[in-house]
């Protein structure tokens, strides 16, 4: 009986062990569908402070925006679009810098992935070119994976505008 006894708080402890204590689901960004390196120049993502959290933001309404406790990003979502954008300089843009300003990173309501913002290429503090973008992209399914993998699709459709907008 004590054998059966200890095995059976053994057991309970490993099942303790393999669950996650507050359900909380980190996620990153899917790999990108674009060819790398996406732009020849410096560059720079900027966010607003309601999208530098932890975590994902999702719009309830038109004007009420959360975000999530239990779906966050695994890293920091800035380095996550930096590392997206994976930039390498090239001979001759040295000085040049592109800086992408996100508005909107988020799912929506209305059943899409939203990614809106501007981009400024600037040479030496003189800008050179801007323009806005956006994207709204269904999502295939309802939850955060589904979000996830939405937004990946949406930047990639918005860093592949931009590099050909680029002059």
């Amino acid at each position: 009986m004590r054998k059966l006894f200890i095995s059976l708080i053994a057991l309970l402890g490993l099942l303790g062990c393999s669950t996650p204590t507050d359900g909380t689901n980190a996620y990153l960004l899917p790999e990108s569908t674009l060819d790398k390196p996406i732009f020849k120049v410096k560059t720079r993502v900027e966010l607003p402070d309601y999208l530098d959290t932890i975590g994902i933001a999702y719009r309830k309404s038109e004007n009420e925006l959360i975000s999530a406790r239990k779906h966050v990003w695994a890293e920091n979502l800035e380095g996550l679009l930096e590392e997206r954008v994976n930039s390498s300089n090239a001979a001759g843009a040295e000085d040049k810098e592109l800086t992408l300003i996100f508005e909107q990173f988020n799912g929506s309501y209305t059943g899409n992935a939203e990614v809106k913002g501007s981009w400024v290429l600037s040479y030496q503090d003189t800008v050179l070119a801007r323009a806005d973008f956006e994207s709204k992209v269904p999502l295939k399914e309802a939850g955060y994976e589904a979000l996830v993998e939405a937004l990946g699709e949406g930047l990639d459709t918005v860093l592949s505008e931009i590099q050909t907008q680029l002059p």
